[in-house]
């Protein structure tokens, strides 16, 4: 699975916020290079005698069109879908969601030396520690359960209980602590179901010529996380300069 070495499986942890690791350098990197960020500016593509992008100031007209949408988002950003089109929608509309749960617990004083913890076989897979994000001094951790169709309708409080249960009873300098403060973050289209029933993942390459598709649900023989979705970008966006290159 992670090839030959230990580096292979070595797990990388963010010391700053995802928009400033890669959403702010991205938009400075486009910005740069005379491209345009638009913020707040839901578009709609129309597949026409030719591609067209709408929002609010107007229309655009380019020889291709990367879409970037999450799956469940697809079937609503097209005006007047062709046929062509037909099998991708409803493949997505047919995609199940996966949810995501993060309780966030705040004690009174550092419980672990560890960055990270795996918790196998509890509700909580993961417990991640926020020193290296907010300072030594923190007693921050966040406690993650992927897959997490069980315990998503559950309340914040019997998540809390939960997760406060499960660090005291994987790590014995908590047992003692005091929670302070607790937040509980639900996603529950996190990420899109891998199960054996699912649709087939799509290539980046659509029936609609000069249409193309990236997000980390496109068929990269990844799971789904941000390192699928910038291979799915890297993709796309060669062939939507194959695409601009034959119109010229």
């Amino acid at each position: 699975m992670f090839t030959t070495t230990r580096r292979d499986s070595s797990l990388g942890l963010p010391l700053k916020p995802l928009d400033e690791l890669y959403a702010n350098p991205s938009r400075r990197f486009i910005e740069e290079r005379g491209g345009v960020v638009r913020t707040n500016a839901p578009a709609r593509i129309q597949v026409g005698p030719s591609l067209a992008v709408r929002v609010r100031e107007g229309e655009w007209r380019p020889p291709a069109v990367i879409c970037a949408v999450p799956w469940y988002a697809l079937p609503d950003i097209f005006l007047d879908r062709p046929a062509a089109l037909d099998d991708l929608v409803s493949a997505a509309e047919r995609t199940a969601a996966s949810p995501i749960v993060t309780v966030n617990l705040w004690f009174d004083r550092p419980v672990t030396t560890a960055t990270f913890v795996g918790l196998p076989g509890r509700t909580m897979q993961w417990l991640f520690d926020k020193r290296l994000l907010f300072g030594e001094a923190t007693s921050h951790l966040a406690l993650v359960s992927s897959a997490a169709d069980a315990v998503v309708g559950l309340t914040n409080e019997e998540l809390i209980a939960i997760a406060t249960r499960e660090v005291t009873g994987a790590i014995p300098d908590a047992a003692g602590a005091v929670v302070r403060r607790a937040v509980v973050v639900r996603e529950r289209r996190a990420t899109f179901s891998v199960a054996p029933d699912q649709p087939p993942r799509p290539p980046v390459r659509t029936a609609v010529p000069g249409l193309f598709l990236a997000g980390d649900w496109i068929d990269t023989g990844l799971p789904a996380t941000i390192e699928s979705a910038v291979v799915s970008g890297h993709a796309a966006a060669a062939a939507a300069l194959e695409r601009v290159e034959l119109s010229q």
